[in-house]
């Protein structure tokens, strides 16, 4: 088989050897209103607890004053006990909240992918694994992808894979155990023609690893001109050095023309590396084909 068609998600799925798979989406929080803001805050202050330590700190004398002085701005002003009510409600409202979640809240979908270890489940195992590694690679961040980057998002890549990892496994969750007699026939039919979905899915996992696979290589080609281009600015240090110390020797270039070509070298092998992932992402901007 050659090298471009073999499977790499088969045996690149795991993250610190176990199955991990990114989150299909982002569920946000319940909006909250300034008044519920402004209870949280008041809550979060520990107000009463700074209180008390406050007025135990306080002499028989301080404290007399203290307490008339509470006493007439509660009178008039009724502020204490303002914060004491919106402490109290915040408390209600909070056992409230507990009291009516859910007590069975079921897995996200994702994690019950994963918890199959089907093919689908490893294909999206592998997609969440070659984009989070694609983004820890130094080069993702170099100006040489930063074209990449704003044209080409994976993480809606890997999302989009997931998704439809989720649909096929739920699809076999949906034959349910095999029958028996003439059903079981079917029943087979159907697993062989999920499996092929979701080793077609496979396809698009692979292109996400070869994409990182490559910017891997280029940020060691980085790492290389970054190497040369320090060699670069010596040599000129090393040639006068050596003129300096050497009698009848020729001034030479120190290494200046070698120097100059291996970093040429190196540009054109990162420029290479670049036009290499865009053809390699090409795939990825066509639809998925998991029905045939």
């Amino acid at each position: 088989m050659p090298e471009d068609t073999q499977p790499l998600w088969s045996h690149r799925y795991l993250t610190d050897g176990s199955l991990k798979i990114a989150p299909v989406s982002q569920v946000a929080g319940p909006v909250r209103t300034p008044w519920q803001r402004f209870v949280d805050w008041v809550v979060r202050q520990d107000w009463l607890a700074a209180c008390g330590y406050w007025w135990r700190g306080l002499t028989a004398g301080q404290k007399w004053l203290s307490g008339t002085v509470i006493a007439v701005v509660t009178a008039y002003l009724g502020l204490p006990f303002l914060w004491l009510a919106a402490w109290v409600a915040r408390r209600r409202e909070r056992i409230a909240e507990s009291a009516s979640l859910p007590k069975n809240v079921p897995p996200p979908p994702e994690i019950t992918l994963a918890a199959w270890d089907t093919i689908e489940a490893r294909v999206a195992g592998a997609a969440s694994r070659a984009w989070a590694e694609t983004l820890a690679e130094p080069s993702w961040q170099s100006a040489y992808l930063s074209r990449t980057r704003e044209s080409f998002d994976g993480w809606s890549e890997v999302r989009q894979i997931v998704d439809l990892a989720i649909r096929i496994q739920q699809a076999r969750g949906n034959l349910g155990a095999r029958p028996t007699g003439p059903a079981a026939e079917f029943w087979d039919r159907q697993q062989i023609a999920l499996d092929d979905a979701a080793r077609r899915l496979g396809s698009r996992a692979d292109a996400l690893i070869r994409h990182r696979d490559q910017a891997a290589a280029l940020t060691i080609e980085l790492q290389h001109l970054v190497d040369l281009e320090r060699m670069e600015r010596s040599a000129a240090e090393v040639d006068v050095l050596t003129i300096e110390t050497t009698y009848g020797s020729g001034r030479g270039d120190g290494g200046l023309t070698s120097v100059a070509e291996d970093i040429a070298a190196v540009r054109q092998a990162m420029t290479d590396l670049v036009e290499l992932m865009t053809r390699t992402r090409a795939p990825l901007t066509e639809p998925p084909d998991v029905n045939h």
